[in-house]
């Protein structure tokens, strides 16, 4: 079965054809673009101009996809597209494309959530993932543990109370004037610090649930950078800017992996899925397969190119799933749940 994959939820465009087969999915194509340039002079993603964008560029990027995989529209077996949560500006630009393309050519529509787009990234290259899995699935918008029972059944375990940790990367870049996007910057800095400035205070909730908040963090950096303004101006090379994004950066892999282990004990879980931009990161990835083996959890990582949001990890999961019954009546959700 060969099947499109769209995705444009936030300011990536991307489409892949992908082949399903008995022993796992493969990657036939993968087109990807950017807007880190658009949105570099804002600090941050643009919803009006990132939507615009997408305009521009879905149709030269299918077309992309499918001269990569070597085929036109008409082997195609189905399309798979993101249908939410995400900007709907955004959202819309694609799902009104897939919806055309779908009926144009008579090809079943499968609407995919965007969070089980990131778990299946894994399944690409672990198809044979033991389950129940624990899916720690991290980006700039969302910040959730999952109990995965299969690829395409997910309970959420805990999830942050404010902010996601992408957000938390990008907004220490941006006070330490490093440049956008701020994850990869901030990892480079961080890797380059010969110590890491800290501790950070964890947060504390009254309730006691288990959660995750990364406001606190955000502005305990620009507390810091008030007390010395010169850390916005020294850039990248000075000592004490990489001290602090290694500060920064080793909390948040810090409090994304400590519940792992409580949650591993009470769920039995095999198996530890990472996925979602944050998921590139150098020492959360490092930390995962320090935590995972002691633990006996199995790890799938994606590799970096099917972390951050792409069409493979779309039609990865549209193959597993049904398709729309009816076609036109489906529309892109902002704030589509997960079911």
């Amino acid at each position: 079965m060969f099947i499109l994959g769209l995705e444009s939820s936030c300011d990536d465009c991307s489409a892949a054809v992908l082949e399903e087969r008995p022993g796992g999915p493969r990657v036939l194509s993968l087109v990807r673009r950017g807007q880190d340039d658009l949105h570099a002079p804002y600090g941050g993603v643009v919803p009006e101009l990132a939507a615009r964008e997408h305009l521009l560029q879905m149709g030269a990027v299918v077309r992309e996809a499918l001269s990569q995989a070597g085929m036109g529209l008409r082997r195609l077996d189905r399309i798979a597209v993101t249908q939410g949560p995400g900007l709907v500006g955004c959202l819309l630009t694609t799902f009104s494309a897939a919806k055309a393309l779908a009926w144009r050519e008579g090809l079943p529509l499968v609407p995919v959530h965007h969070l089980l787009g990131h778990l299946n990234a894994a399944r690409i290259g672990r198809p044979d993932l033991p389950f129940p899995a624990l899916a720690l699935l991290v980006s700039g918008g969302h910040t959730h543990l999952y109990l995965a029972r299969n690829w395409t059944r997910l309970e959420l375990l805990q999830k942050t109370r404010d902010d996601a940790a992408g957000e938390a990367f990008d907004k220490t870049a941006r006070l330490l004037n490093l440049g956008y996007p701020g994850g990869p910057v901030v990892d480079a800095c961080a890797r380059a610090a010969a110590s890491a400035e800290g501790p950070f205070t964890a947060p504390r909730f009254r309730d006691g649930r288990p959660a995750w908040s990364f406001s606190g963090l955000k502005t305990a950096v620009r507390a810091r950078v008030i007390r010395d303004p010169d850390l916005a101006r020294a850039g990248a090379e000075d000592p004490r800017v990489r001290g602090l994004c290694r500060g920064v950066q080793d909390t948040i892999a810090d409090w994304l992996l400590k519940p792992l282990p409580a949650h591993r004990e009470a769920t039995g879980a095999r198996s530890l899925v990472l996925s979602g931009g944050v998921a590139c990161n150098s020492t959360l990835r490092e930390g995962a397969a320090a935590l995972a083996h002691p633990e006996g959890l199995v790890l799938a990582i994606p590799e970096p190119r099917l972390c951050t949001d792409n069409g493979a990890m779309i039609a990865a999961a549209g193959a597993l799933l049904a398709p729309a019954p009816d076609l036109l009546s489906l529309n892109a959700d902002a704030d589509l749940p997960l079911t």
